[in-house]
């Protein structure tokens, strides 16, 4: 009689085999209907003339614009006047009081390879000659975050004290975080016009989610023993919330900040197509006028921007490591280097220097807070206190205001700074251009552009786009119910339903998949080139420290930026378009491929190879197997952020949903474009909703 465990082995088999022919069956069926079709497949024309989606929005459009202009005129007056305000004292202040304004700051809160490295970036903005715009860019993001991060933080707080609240706006957080970013520039632009005043309202908008669900998240993740300790001492729901809930979430507060500044520095750089001004602009025209050394310019801008403020934000949601009392502390080479005599002695002379500054810094703030406390001692003793004592811990902040005081002290009445020096200018644009020139007119160059081009569109997207295209809508939408039935259940199938007969109804049907199709390839060769680099670095350390750099770098800079090296490569055209957005994409899947095979426990590999499986072997029928979960995980952000950059991609030849929402957006249409926004939204809720119900399947079946 066979074992319990063999007659289960030989139940999977069969339900895997029946899988695998079902699987064949609806392919087959549905390459037979493609075949069938003489052009491509569209919703009924009775549906689509009657459900005018596109009208409505913008007869509702016109309606606000008519009745309620004057209240959007007053608000972008105000925002206005304040981005004015800004860009006004930032470009027309002598260059190294706002430089000191940004290094000081940075040095105070990363340390001293953040301080040198905002030092780098400050002179690489006035070096390539883009150091208005970069501060145009900086105001925008300034302003933009500022306003983010006080409504998004009254937000959280309503939404931890209210569980009503928050059940309210989750699904509204939810649609504004799937929602792609350059849909947010339609209102903004209809309502507000153009210019900078729409730009900061769309970004406000837009990077707000993340501050809202992480104040939430960590005013509620307060311990219950805490808050019990606080009521027992008569603290007020007010005092319970600003002495204590608020203090103890400031981390995971930060952490919102963080994804704030980022997300905004994204969508204030796409903002340039409606009036903005800033670095987008500057790679906007240079990528109309095929300059790539220009555009590289504004590229590198904005990557090392991100970075800075990345790292900055970051800095202050870190803790310290506290450091064992033998062992010296490192401030610019990276702490794991301590165990070499050579950094240890290069790090010496810092350690002396950071010394004296600290005992300076703490003397003069000793001295400015025993002033204050003199001054306010004579008001209330306990209030001068507690002052004292505030100013004390900040030992960096007050010799900071002074030598920033003093800066501009000597640059008013001494002499003038003025603009950036001309002699500090090194363009590489022309070294850019000049070596994208000569490798792009080199016969093995040609050669491997026009072959990589050719197999992706001959055997990838052109194949699958006269599939998706051809297939009677009616089937594929019936695929797409039965996957949401069988993986995640009879709610989200017919929700399904009703999400794809929005798509056909607003007559976008062939256009949406036409995107599915682009996404599709894209993730495909996302998988095929990620999986064998996250292999690589699961098994080599060196190569995964480094790779982890230029992930970093990669999920730091905003997408509008891929489209420049494509473009200088490959030109334009919608191969170009998959291939940019395989290198946006595909930073998750390396690093979740790496994730997956170096959390599988050591155990099952030294069990694989004590009964002879080899390093293949081992690889193919042990970890692979246990890192599935991990692996689609990777899918899934892979195929949000391969949906995310359809939007962008028309700029340099893109099809398909981002090219109807790029031309609503010049053709002021919208309707149209706000619906072909909304398709690429819901095609990314389905995808994203199924490819999570199977990851949660695989899980549960592997008993994680």
């Amino acid at each position: 009689m066979a074992s319990r465990s063999e007659l289960i082995n030989k139940s999977n088999q069969s339900k895997n085999l029946i899988t695998y022919i079902i699987i064949a069956v609806v392919f087959l069926v549905a390459l037979w209907l493609s075949t069938q079709s003489d052009g491509p497949s569209k919703f009924p024309k009775e549906v689509t003339d009657k459900f005018t989606f596109t009208a409505w929005v913008n007869d509702g459009e016109d309606y606000l614009k008519k009745n309620y202009r004057w209240i959007t005129k007053i608000i972008a007056n105000y925002i206005k006047n304040g981005y004015y305000f800004i860009e006004d004292f930032l470009i027309d202040s002598p260059w190294i009081l706002v430089a000191s304004m940004i290094v000081l700051p940075c040095l105070i809160a990363g340390g001293l390879r953040l301080g040198l490295y905002s030092c780098f970036v400050i002179y690489f903005w006035g070096a390539v000659g883009m150091w208005n715009e970069s501060l145009q860019t900086v105001g925008l993001m300034g302003l933009s975050v500022l306003l983010c991060v006080f409504f998004g933080i009254i937000l959280g707080i309503l939404c931890s004290q209210s569980d009503r609240f928050e059940k309210f706006m989750k699904p509204i957080l939810d649609t504004m975080q799937v929602m792609p970013a350059f849909v947010y520039l339609f209102p903004a632009l209809f309502f507000f016009g153009i210019g900078g005043a729409p730009a900061i309202l769309a970004t406000m908008i837009y990077a707000m989610p993340p501050i809202i669900r992480l104040t939430n998240t960590g005013i509620r993740q307060v311990s219950e023993q805490t808050i019990e300790s606080a009521t027992s001492f008569g603290s007020s729901k007010v005092q319970l919330l600003l002495k204590i809930k608020i203090p103890l979430s400031l981390p995971s507060i930060m952490m919102g900040i963080n994804q704030v500044i980022m997300m905004a520095l994204a969508l204030v750089v796409l903002a340039c197509f409606i009036g903005a001004e800033g670095i987008g602009g500057q790679v906007w025209l240079a990528i109309r006028n095929l300059d790539v050394g220009w555009a590289m310019e504004g590229g590198l801008c904005i990557l090392f921007m991100a970075i800075m403020f990345d790292r900055f934000s970051m800095s202050f949601s870190k803790q310290e490591a506290t450091l064992p009392s033998d062992v010296q502390k490192f401030y610019l080479l990276p702490q794991s280097w301590e165990k070499y005599q050579i950094a240890r002695l290069l790090e010496k002379p810092l350690s002396i220097i950071h010394s004296i500054i600290q005992y300076v810094c703490i003397k003069t703030t000793n001295f400015v807070a025993y002033i204050f406390n003199f001054l306010i001692s004579f008001i209330n003793k306990s209030t001068a206190n507690d002052i004292a004592e505030i100013i004390s811990r900040r030992f960096y902040i007050i010799p900071s205001f002074i030598i920033f005081f003093i800066i501009s002290i000597i640059d008013t009445n001494i002499f003038q700074f003025g603009s950036f020096p001309e002699e500090w200018k090194l363009s590489i644009r022309q070294p850019i251009a000049d070596g994208v020139k000569a490798l792009t007119v080199h016969p093995g160059f040609i050669s491997f552009t026009k072959g990589l081009r050719g197999f992706v569109y001959l055997n990838l997207l052109h194949p699958l786009d006269i599939f998706l295209t051809h297939i009677p809508w009616w089937y594929t939408m019936a695929v797409f119910i039965a996957i949401s039935y069988f993986t995640v259940g009879l709610r989200f199938a017919l929700i399904t339903a009703v999400l794809l007969v929005f798509i056909g109804a607003c007559g976008i049907w062939p256009q949406s998949m036409i995107t599915l199709s682009s996404v599709l390839v894209s993730v495909v060769l996302c998988f095929a080139i990620g999986v064998p680099l996250g292999i690589i670095a699961s098994y080599n350390e060196r190569y995964r420290n480094i790779q982890n750099v230029v992930l970093d770098a990669m999920q730091t800079l905003p997408y509008f930026c891929y489209l420049i090296p494509v473009l200088m490569f490959f030109g334009g055209g919608i191969v170009s378009a998959v291939l940019a957005t395989v290198i946006y994409s595909i930073p998750p899947i390396i690093r979740l491929t790496a994730l997956g095979l170096t959390q599988v426990s050591g155990t099952y590999s030294e069990v694989s190879r004590s009964f002879g499986g080899t390093l293949i072997q081992t690889l193919n029928k042990v970890k692979f197997p246990l890192a599935v979960p991990s692996l689609v995980v990777g899918f899934n952000q892979t195929v949000i952020m391969a949906f995310a950059m359809q939007i962008v991609t028309p700029l340099i030849g893109g099809k398909g949903l981002g090219l109807e929402v790029f031309n609503g957006l010049a053709r002021s249409d919208t309707g149209r474009g706000l619906a072909a926004g909304i398709g690429i939204v819901l095609l990314a809720i389905i995808i994203d909703r199924i490819s999570l119900a199977w990851t949660k399947k695989q899980r549960e079946a592997l008993g994680l």
